[in-house]
């Protein structure tokens, strides 16, 4: 009862009247395109591709002035075949020119930062409408999880990291409350931390999980291991990290419950999800233009591995037009039995991320690096490396003003996390060696 509840009454009146936001009607015109077909899909994709470079063009520097450099005229632009003319927007670029990449036109904007998986920390913006919208497509993709915004969750999911006002955490705990959903923290994978996490939800009976996958999976495997019986949801919501197939096949035989993965960064958050199908990742077209491309720039041949480039087409505050993200994913855009228009994404690969072990059992999923890093603002770049058990080392390229305060504070965060049984060391370097493949490995085991 208090799903309906939530969305027919308690979520309009907190997004509508109380702040304003049209989060909602967004989300009831994604769920009407998902059954547009193809053609129309492409068609509203084209229309929004040409308003927001035209948009660009006249209001944001740096698109003008690369794009005149290059006689590249947005108004003119006809296809999608077309834009393939326009140049790449790496996250170097972004760095050096993020004030001349913004709009001139006082948006009421919202600063986001990356986790740094890629290697280094992205700061940018975005307007407040757009993130409404990607917050629309959240909806949408984990619905067909059955996540729709009400129902009852349990997130294995990023705690916070870093000092958190009373307020906040008082305000955190109550929107959770409201929202029905219950967080613990998959950075500490140890064995009592997974005891706990198995009476908490044992206790609490949600209809769906939500998780980061690689702690998630060890959580599954620590269940199977001392032959625990946890509750079983009704789905399971997978993300941040790349889903293999052992490791679906795992958690669905635990739960016993259907995995449903996603594929989603901070820069956009949901991309494509799976819906009942599980034929592939939906990606959101309706909201963002996802390319495939080889290492020169050009389409890759489908079945065969290349860069992910996508292009926001409602994010006017700071446009990210064609921008390079730093995945790798199967080209070929398919369609799904289930009777979407949206195209499928067969396959994201190249997104997991390492978990590291201590000699007292824990288990830390990569992703905490990344999720800590974005905290610090003046570390360029890190890399995390554990040659023994019992030894970890976090190699940082930091700006000049990475200070003794800013690395006790690192690593007080990170001995709450690893323990004290680990010998963790951070070492300064100017610079952090490439893979032969011309990739930096952000976290790596090489025990």
């Amino acid at each position: 009862m208090y799903g309906p509840l939530y969305r027919r009454v308690l979520q309009p009146t907190f997004e509508r009247v109380v702040k304003g936001r049209r989060t909602l009607e967004y989300w009831n015109l994604a769920e009407e395109r998902q059954w547009w077909s193809r053609e129309r899909l492409e068609a509203f994709q084209l229309k929004a591709l040409r308003n927001l470079l035209v948009h660009a063009f006249e209001t944001c520097p740096y698109s003008r002035e690369t794009w005149e450099s290059q006689r590249l005229d947005p108004s003119g632009l006809t296809s999608l075949e077309e834009f393939r003319e326009w140049p790449l927007l790496t996250r170097e670029l972004i760095r050096q020119n993020r004030t001349r990449i913004r709009s001139v036109v006082p948006y009421k904007m919202i600063s986001k930062s990356t986790g740094g998986s890629s290697s280094e920390p992205l700061h940018f913006d975005l307007n407040a409408a757009s993130h409404e919208r990607r917050t629309a497509m959240m909806y949408r993709g984990y619905n067909w999880a059955g996540g729709a915004p009400g129902t009852k969750q349990l997130h294995v999911w990023g705690s916070h990291v870093g000092r958190v006002s009373p307020m906040q955490r008082w305000k955190q705990a109550l929107h959770a409350r409201i929202e029905r959903r219950k967080i613990v923290s998959c950075f500490q994978i140890t064995p009592a931390k997974m005891r706990r996490h198995f009476r908490v939800l044992n206790r609490y009976r949600p209809q769906v999980i939500v998780a980061y996958t690689n702690p998630l999976y060890e959580f599954a495997r620590y269940l199977a291991e001392h032959n625990l019986r946890p509750f079983s949801p009704q789905s399971i919501i997978v993300g941040a990290e790349k889903l293999h197939d052992f490791q679906r096949e795992v958690i669905e035989e635990v739960f016993r419950a259907p995995v449903f993965e996603t594929y989603g960064s901070r820069e956009f958050m949901l991309i494509g999800a799976e819906c009942e199908r599980h034929c592939g990742l939906h990606l959101s077209m309706d909201n963002l233009l996802v390319e495939i491309l080889d290492d020169d720039g050009f389409p890759t041949p489908p079945g065969e591995e290349g860069n992910v480039v996508i292009t926001d087409l409602f994010n006017y505050g700071m446009p990210f037009v064609r921008y390079v993200n730093g995945d790798r994913a199967l080209s070929g855009f398919e369609v799904c039995p289930c009777g979407r228009g949206l195209p499928l994404l067969k396959q994201v690969v190249g997104r997991r991320l390492d978990v590291l072990e201590t000699p007292d059992g824990r288990k830390i999923s990569g992703e905490f690096f990344p999720h800590l890093m974005k905290e610090f603002p003046s570390v360029r770049r890190f890399q995390v490396v554990q040659k023994k058990i019992d030894s970890i080392t976090l190699r940082l390229v930091v700006d000049t003003d990475f200070s003794q305060a800013d690395q006790a504070m690192l690593l007080s965060e990170i001995y709450q996390c690893v323990g004290t049984a680990v010998d963790f060391q951070i070492e300064l370097v100017d610079e952090i060696p490439l893979t032969r493949a011309g990739k930096l490995q952000v976290v790596a085991r090489v025990t």
